[in-house]
C-alpha cells in the first residue's frame, strides 16, 4: 500500500484530494484522477461477524485509512461517492460501538451479502486489489457468490481461508480458478489429472499401482503446483508460542429409548425404500427398486438423515414442538406415531428436560462437574441446532453454572459486549454458540475446554470451532472433546471426517495416511463403508463393535504386521536400543528395563506425570459412565511411517524389476552377436558375493521374520495375547521412524524358542 508506517501516513488520501480540487480539471470538470492513481486501492470482503474484527485491528495496527461498507442504503451511498473521489468521510460505525475518525479511504471492507447485491456498484470502482476472507466459501463455481465474485474486473485477487481443502480436493481448483483464471485448466483436467488418482490412492483396496500413482501426484502437487498460488501458513511457524492441544473423541452409546426408536425409524417403508433403491424391485420385473415401484426422491432422503442425525443427539428433536411451523409440526407428527406405536409419547416440553433421552447428556455433565472442580476452567459448548443450544441452555442452567449464548440471531451490537463478558468475567464459566453463526472469526482464549456437541459434515467446522479457543494468546493447555452418538450417523459423519481430514493432509503436504477405509469419494463401484445410502441408514456397531474402531484397529493391524515381517534393522539400530543381545536378555529382568526399552515397552507412550495424572483421571470417569471407546483425532491422522516404507519398497520393485528386463535383454543380445564371448563365459563360471559359508543362515521369509518377532514381544511382556496387539500396533504407529526401527531392533536380540506362533491379524 506504499505506506511508512508511520503517523505521516495518516490523512494522507485528504490531503492529496484537498489538492487536487484547486486544480484546473476539478474547478472546470467537477472530476477527479481514479482512486488508486497515485496509491494502491483495496477491497476486503468478509463474513459480516468479522467485519468489526478487521476494522478494529486496522485501528489498532496501522495507519491505513479504512472505510467501512456496511448499513442500510443512506449510510453505504457517501462511502460510495467519497471513494470515487478518492476520499472517504466515515462516522460512526454502524454496527458497534466501533468509531473511525473522518479519513481518506486506502481500505474498504464489507460483507459476503452486500459486495454480491451491490457487486455492479463496487466493481466499477477502482481497486487495485480484492481480498476476500474465508475464500473457500467460493468453493462451489456455480452458486450465486462465485459468480458474482468472479465477475470483478481487478483481476489482482487474493484469498484468506484456513481450509482450502474441505470435503473434496475439487475446492482448492476452485479457489484458485477465482484468484487466477485458468491457471489450473478446467475442472474436468484437474479432475482426472489430480482428484482422482489421489482418492484411488488412498483406498484400503488401493492396487500397488494405484498407491504409487497418488504418491506422485501428491509430490507434484506439493511440490510444483501449489507454489506457484498458494502460500501457506500454519501453528507451526509459532508452535514454541502455543500450549498443547489435545483432541478427544468420545463415542457415546445412544440411550436405550434412543437406540429403540433408531431401529423403528429404520424399518419405516420410505427408508427401506432408499436402502433398496438400486436392488431388483420386488414385483419381479427385473427393473431396479428406484425406476420401478418405489422412485428415488433425493429429499425423502435428506429428510431422513436430519430425522437421524437429530435422533443421535436428543429424542425430543423429532417431537412436535410449539415453535414448529405448520409444515415442521406435521412432519413431527407422523415420525411421533413411528417412534411411539402403543401412543407412550413424552410431550416436547417435557422431554427435552428429560437426560434420559439424550446420551450425550451424562458424559457432558460430567465433564462440566469434573472441570469445575478448578474454577479458573472456562468451556465452549458448539452445537449446530438452536433447539439443541436451547436444550443445552436449560440443562446448563439447571446445574447452576454461570453462561451466555450466542446464535445466528443473536443482534450484531450485543456479540462483543457477549464476549467480552465470557472473556474477563470469571464467573462466567460456559459459552453456548452455534458452530455457524460462531464458529469463525471469534478470539475466546479465555478458555481451556472445547465441546463438540454434534459433529459436522464438513470438518473444517468443527476444526475452525475449536480453534476459537486454541489460537495465538492462549496460555493454557486446550482439551477438546468431540461427542459422537456411537453406532448411528454421527459416527458415519466422523468417519467421513476423517476420510477429508486425511485429504488436506494429502493436499497441503503430500502427507502418506494410514488407508483406513475402502470407500472411494465419487465412484459409485467402490462404496465401502463410507459412502452410499445403505450406509447412512445402518447403525454402525453390529455385533457390539463399533465400525469407526473396528476399521482404524484393523488398518494398524495389517501396517504392524507388515513392519514385523518386513522391516529390517542394522546394527546402529541395535546399538542404539541398549546393545542388547541373546544374552543379554537372558540375565535382564524385564521389570528393570531403563532407557529406550523401558520408554518403548511401558504400557503408554512417554506423557509427563501431570498429563498422565489428567488424563487418567477423565479416562476413569468416562468409563465409570459407560465410554468404552475414545480416542486422540489427532493420532488417527498422523503421516505414516509404515506405509511409507511399504511405498517406498514397493517403488524400488516396480524400477528393478524393468531394469533386471533390460538387463537380462541385453546380456541376449550380447550372447547372440558373440560366440566366443559366450563360450568363455561358460567355461569362466562368475565368483558368488558375498560367498556363501556354511555357517551361514538361509535369510529369514517375512513369515518367519514375523512370527519370531511375535514371540519376542510376547516373552519380553508386551502382549500377553493377540487381543494385546491392537493397543501395541496403535502406539507403535506413533513412534518416529527412529524409534520403530530401534524396537525392532530390541525385539531382534531376544532368544525365543521355535514353538508355534500367531500372525498379528489372528
Amino acid at each position: 500500500m506504499q505506506k511508512s508506517g508511520t503517523p505521516f501516513d495518516r490523512d494522507r488520501r485528504r490531503k492529496k484530494v484537498s489538492a487536487l480540487q484547486d486544480e484546473e480539471l476539478w474547478k472546470k470538470k467537477r472530476t477527479l484522477p481514479p482512486a488508486n492513481q497515485f496509491w494502491p486501492t483495496c477491497l476486503i470482503i468478509a463474513p459480516s461477524s468479522v467485519v468489526p474484527n478487521w476494522a478494529r485491528e486496522f485501528e489498532t495496527w496501522t495507519y491505513m485509512e479504512v472505510g467501512v461498507y456496511l448499513g442500510n442504503n443512506k449510510e453505504r451511498e457517501p462511502v460510495l461517492r467519497d471513494f470515487r473521489y478518492g476520499r472517504l468521510d466515515v462516522g460512526k460505525y454502524p454496527c458497534s460501538d466501533l468509531v473511525i475518525s473522518d479519513s481518506d479511504s486506502d481500505i474498504v471492507i464489507t460483507s459476503f451479502d452486500l459486495a454480491r447485491n451491490d457487486i455492479d456498484l463496487l466493481d466499477s470502482l477502482a481497486w487495485s486489489c480484492v481480498i476476500i476472507d474465508e475464500v473457500h466459501r467460493l468453493k462451489n463455481k456455480t452458486s450465486k457468490l462465485a459468480k458474482a465474485f468472479s465477475s470483478f474486473r481487478c483481476t489482482r485477487r487474493f484469498g484468506l481461508t484456513g481450509t482450502a481443502i474441505q470435503n473434496s480436493y475439487d475446492e482448492l481448483w476452485a479457489i484458485a480458478d477465482w484468484t487466477t483464471p485458468g491457471l489450473l485448466g478446467g475442472r474436468r483436467d484437474w479432475r482426472n489429472m489430480i482428484s482422482k488418482p489421489l482418492r484411488n490412492g488412498q483406498s484400503s483396496k488401493a492396487t500397488e499401482k494405484e498407491r504409487a500413482r497418488a504418491l506422485n501426484i501428491a509430490s507434484i502437487l506439493h511440490e510444483k503446483i501449489l507454489p506457484y498460488f498458494f502460500l501457506r501458513r500454519t501453528k507451526e511457524i509459532i508452535a514454541d508460542q502455543l500450549p498443547n492441544k489435545v483432541d478427544q473423541v468420545v463415542f457415546c452409546p445412544l440411550a436405550s429409548i434412543q437406540r429403540e426408536v433408531y431401529k423403528r425409524i429404520l424399518q419405516v417403508p420410505e427408508v427401506q425404500s432408499l436402502v433398496h433403491k438400486d436392488d431388483p424391485c420386488e414385483c419381479g420385473s427385473g427393473n431396479i427398486t428406484k425406476e420401478c415401484c418405489h422412485p428415488y426422491n433425493s429429499t425423502v432422503l435428506l429428510q431422513y438423515m436430519s430425522v437421524l442425525i437429530a435422533l443421535s443427539n436428543h429424542l425430543a428433536l423429532i417431537l412436535p414442538a410449539a415453535t414448529d411451523n405448520v409444515e415442521q409440526r406435521e412432519r413431527h407428527r407422523r415420525l411421533e406415531k413411528i417412534a411411539f406405536p402403543n401412543n407412550s409419547q413424552p410431550k416436547y416440553a417435557s422431554a427435552f428436560m428429560v437426560p434420559k433421552y439424550c446420551g450425550k447428556w451424562l458424559v457432558l455433565n460430567s465433564l462440566l462437574k469434573e472441570w469445575r472442580k478448578d474454577p479458573s476452567n472456562k468451556v465452549l459448548i458448539f452445537t449446530k441446532s438452536v433447539k439443541l443450544l436451547e436444550m443445552l441452555e436449560f440443562h446448563v442452567k439447571s446445574q447452576a453454572f454461570n453462561y451466555v449464548a450466542l446464535t445466528g440471531s443473536t443482534p450484531q451490537n450485543q456479540r462483543m459486549p457477549m464476549i467480552d463478558k465470557f472473556q474477563n468475567d470469571p464467573d462466567v464459566y460456559i459459552f453456548l454458540i452455534s458452530t455457524l453463526a460462531g464458529g469463525t472469526g471469534l478470539n475466546l482464549t479465555s478458555a481451556n475446554k472445547v465441546v463438540i456437541f454434534d459433529p459436522s459434515w464438513n470438518p473444517a467446522h468443527d476444526l475452525q470451532a475449536m480453534d476459537r479457543a486454541f489460537r495465538f494468546g492462549q496460555t493454557r493447555d486446550v482439551h477438546v472433546y468431540r461427542l459422537l452418538g456411537a453406532g448411528a450417523l454421527e459416527e458415519l459423519i466422523y468417519a467421513r471426517q476423517i476420510y477429508k481430514q486425511q485429504q488436506m493432509a494429502i493436499g497441503y503436504k503430500a502427507s502418506i495416511q494410514t488407508r483406513y477405509f475402502e470407500g472411494v469419494q465419487d465412484d459409485p463401484t467402490r462404496k465401502g463403508e463410507l459412502f452410499g445410502v445403505k450406509n447412512i441408514f445402518k447403525l454402525h456397531d453390529d455385533g457390539g463393535e463399533l465400525a469407526t474402531k473396528r476399521a482404524i484397529e484393523k488398518a494398524q493391524l495389517s501396517q504392524l504386521d507388515w513392519a514385523l515381517s518386513n522391516m529390517t534393522t542394522s546394527f546402529r539400530d541395535r546399538d542404539r536400543s541398549g546393545g542388547l543381545n541373546a544374552e543379554d536378555h537372558g540375565q535382564k529382568d524385564d521389570g528393570n528395563l531403563d532407557g529406550l526399552e523401558g520408554l518403548l515397552f511401558d504400557d503408554a507412550l512417554p506423557k509427563t506425570k501431570k498429563e498422565k495424572e489428567n488424563e487418567n483421571e477423565v479416562q476413569q470417569m468416562l468409563k465409570s459412565i459407560g465410554i468404552s471407546y475414545t480416542h486422540r483425532n489427532e493420532d488417527v491422522i498422523l503421516p505414516n511411517r509404515i506405509e511409507a516404507e511399504r511405498v517406498k519398497e514397493m517403488i524400488q520393485k516396480t524400477t528393478r524389476l524393468p531394469a533386471k528386463k533390460k538387463a537380462r535383454k541385453s546380456a541376449t543380445a550380447v550372447d547372440r552377436g558373440s560366440p566366443a564371448t559366450s563360450e568363455s563365459k561358460q567355461q569362466q563360471p562368475v565368483a558368488q558375493w558375498p560367498p556363501k559359508r556354511r555357517h551361514h543362515k538361509p535369510k529369514l521369509t517375512p513369515e518367519q521374520q514375523l512370527q519370531i518377532r511375535l514371540r519376542a514381544l510376547m516373552k519380553v511382556g508386551r502382549i500377553q495375547s493377540p487381543g494385546d496387539l491392537p493397543a501395541f500396533a496403535q502406539e507403535f504407529a506413533q513412534l518416529n521412524e527412529a524409534d520403530q526401527k530401534q524396537t525392532l531392533a530390541y525385539l531382534d536380540t531376544v532368544k525365543c524358542d521355535d514353538s508355534s506362533g500367531w500372525s498379528s491379524s489372528d
